[in-house]
């Protein structure tokens, strides 16, 4: 590090050479400085006459016997004391900022994620990182890497139907969700083992904004492709549980990619044949990746690895 002197100086002197200078003002005396700073007198003396020299100041008053501050010394050792005492606080406050940037952690989350399994993911990462910080955040269907590009969000989830592969981008495979046909369990076709969409004929279907945007970006069944085989799509419900509602009643179906463990009371769900599983994956970029984002990428992968205990409705995707 290098502080410059005005223009008409020409020269330049370094942190190392104040720090010799304030060991000699201070101890007065060149070979306890040179203890001091685990150097040799020499050294000190050195650097005491380059900074004469380069200042154009005449710092000390140096007998066989003695060592004294000038008045321009004097002055010189004060402001200079009060400069790398500054310079020490500047340096602390940005070790400080980058280190609490480092362990801040934004994590984005999908609407109608797998809630229980992500709070035990967090709370595996908040014992492993106690002094970490994590943000999450909802994550835009609309345009789910943007985000991760952006810096908004350090991890995200996706579905492997919405994206391509990005070398930027590291993608992660966590589950599989099979598509289900929710319904009462007084459904004639509650007993099915299995479903195609065509059996579903006749019956309605309610939409809500949440599962349309979620069907899309699995690129699941569509409204269109519902309708073309005579199902009812003109029940709607502004959110999700309104139309967990509505099905519990028996007035309407749902179709959704979800955990074959999922358990909802009051629902039964049957297997959809006529959509392939999507897979949900975990992502981060690439670049320079931080031992946070590993370490919560290695706990997903861990708490997915191993089969799961009957979920409850929070763990429909």
């Amino acid at each position: 590090m290098t502080i410059f002197l005005p223009k008409e100086a020409r020269r330049s002197m370094t942190i190392y050479q104040l720090e010799c200078f304030i060991a000699v003002a201070e101890e007065l005396n060149f070979s306890a400085a040179a203890e001091r700073l685990f150097t040799t007198q020499p050294a000190i003396t050195y650097q005491i006459n380059a900074l004469e020299k380069e200042t154009g100041l005449h710092l000390f008053e140096r007998t066989t016997r003695r060592t004294k501050l000038t008045a321009a010394g004097q002055s010189f050792y004060l402001d200079m004391v009060q400069m790398t005492s500054f310079g020490r606080q500047a340096l602390k406050k940005a070790q400080d900022i980058q280190e609490a940037d480092r362990s801040r952690l934004t994590v984005g989350l999908r609407q109608l994620f797998d809630y229980g399994t992500f709070s035990s993911i967090l709370a595996e990462f908040q014992h492993q990182f106690p002094n970490a910080c994590v943000d999450v955040v909802p994550q835009d269907n609309r345009r789910p890497l943007e985000q991760l590009r952006s810096g908004q969000l350090d991890i995200g989830f996706f579905y492997a139907t919405e994206h391509s592969r990005d070398r930027d981008i590291s993608f992660t495979p966590l589950f599989s969700l099979g598509y289900h046909v929710l319904m009462n369990p007084n459904s004639p076709l509650a007993d099915r083992r299995a479903l195609h969409l065509a059996d579903l004929k006749g019956q309605s279907v309610v939409s809500s904004g949440a599962f349309d945007n979620f069907l899309s970006a699995c690129q699941g069944p569509s409204l269109e492709q519902l309708a073309q085989v005579g199902v009812d799509c003109s029940k709607i419900s502004p959110s999700f549980e309104g139309a967990l509602i509505m099905i519990q009643m028996g007035t309407a179906m749902s179709i959704v990619p979800c955990l074959s463990t999922a358990v909802i009371p009051g629902i039964v769900k049957v297997p959809l044949l006529d959509f392939p599983p999507v897979t949900v994956e975990i992502a981060a970029m690439r670049h320079a990746p931080r031992l946070e984002v590993q370490s919560f990428i290695e706990i997903a992968k861990q708490k997915y690895a191993h089969p799961h205990d009957p979920l409850l409705m929070e763990t429909l995707i």
